[in-house]
């Protein structure tokens, strides 16, 4: 992506595989925009408060998308919870064999729920059907 800075300066900026522009990119890009200004045409004050706004939305942005993910993991390891002592049935992910048996844990791992099943480790994703408890 290109950025015009005013003047006839052009600053080039790689915003990454995601494409999403972060706080810190924000923050160089808008350094790098002010150190490149034409001083006989400074950025117009207007411009610049906008920028600032953005940079605001961007990190409550961020805030907000980081307590979002918190109460999901929270969310899926208590629906994981509910099922402690229930008979459930499942497929192994690793092996893509069946499993049933009666669920004795429940854990988070990197954002995933995991039941212990007897003596494997399935996902709460791939729990295919509910016996009894």
């Amino acid at each position: 992506m290109m950025i015009q800075a005013v003047g006839n300066k052009t600053i080039s900026s790689n915003f990454g595989i995601s494409g999403l522009l972060n706080r810190d990119m924000f923050l160089d890009l808008l350094v790098k925009e002010l150190t490149y200004q034409d001083p006989m045409e400074p950025m117009n004050s207007r411009d610049f408060i906008t920028q600032l706004a953005q940079f605001s939305s961007l990190k409550q942005l961020n805030n907000l998308d980081s307590k979002i993910t918190e109460a999901l993991k929270i969310q899926m390891l208590h629906q994981g919870a509910q099922m402690i002592g229930y008979i459930v049935e499942g497929v192994d992910p690793l092996t893509e064999e069946k499993v049933n048996g009666e669920v004795k844990q429940v854990y988070l791992k990197e954002g995933t729920v995991y039941l212990m099943v007897g003596d494997k480790k399935i996902p709460l994703s791939s729990i295919t059907n509910i016996l009894s408890k």
